[in-house]
């Protein structure tokens, strides 16, 4: 409840679009919550791929989806209480929120206005394939 809460509060900001699983779906419909935000079918990767490129902000619970965040330059505020992916909190790309609507809100707020310089390269440049094979040779 608190999740969609803080949702439907942030979608007064900006526009929010879910992709929601068919067991949220239906929790959320038991439950009779009430939804300003948009809600759309589950997607599949390359169409996960455009909304990263074309978002401003990620907010999840994915593990995968906090890291490919990163990798389109996008912050993350992370519906979880940890995440295996430190290295983005600690150098300030994300922010584990858990379900907390206060927290939610805040994690929002600060990252939205964050301007990250996301030239840190934390997962190496991509070339570590030809290192590899200069290294074999």
């Amino acid at each position: 409840k608190s999740i969609v809460n803080s949702l439907n509060l942030i979608s007064k900001k900006i526009k929010v679009i879910v992709p929601l699983h068919p067991r949220t779906a239906k929790i959320i419909q038991q439950l009779n919550l009430e939804i300003d935000f948009t809600i759309i079918e589950p997607v599949g990767y390359l169409d996960m791929i455009a909304l990263l490129k074309h978002c401003k902000l990620v907010m999840t619970d994915s593990g995968g989806l906090q890291k490919e965040s990163y990798f389109f330059n996008k912050c993350c505020v992370i519906l979880r209480e940890q995440t295996e992916w430190i290295e983005l909190v600690e150098n300030g790309f994300s922010i584990c929120v858990g379900t907390d609507e206060k927290k939610i809100i805040s994690g929002f707020e600060t990252l939205i206005e964050r301007k990250n310089n996301f030239e840190t390269k934390l997962f190496g440049d991509g070339n570590a394939g030809d290192i590899i094979l200069q290294n074999l040779n």
